[in-house]
């Protein structure tokens, strides 16, 4: 549980507003949180998928089936999924991609040093 909370934590202030407004769906394994996909943020009818799975359960297709699972419901409740990932995150987009999303643009980054 500990998992889940610290993520939910990244993105609410506190868990009662995600229950309120957020979407979320997880994966348990030997009564631990092994996989998650939930509303990181939501902003009218779009909720912001994060996904994350611990790293000793990653290349079980945990996050696919969470992530589908995400999906669905939004598609059922009329709601719209939104997904991005740095173009380096190549386990995210086979992700995303394998559950039918598509890449519709790409941010352009710059990064520098403050001294």
């Amino acid at each position: 549980m500990d998992f889940f909370l610290s993520k939910i934590l990244e993105f609410w202030s506190s868990p009662e507003k995600f229950l309120r407004n957020g979407i979320g769906y997880c994966i348990i394994y030997k009564n631990e949180i092994v996989s998650v996909c939930f509303s990181g943020f939501v902003a009218n009818k779009i909720h912001c998928m994060d996904i994350e799975t611990l790293e000793e359960h990653r290349g079980n297709k945990l996050a696919q089936r969470v992530a589908l699972t995400f999906v669905e419901e939004c598609m059922d409740k009329h709601l719209i999924p939104y997904w991005d990932c740095m173009e380096s995150n190549k386990p995210s987009i086979a992700v995303a991609e394998s559950i039918g999303l598509k890449n519709v643009f790409n941010y352009k980054g710059y990064e520098f040093k403050l001294e």
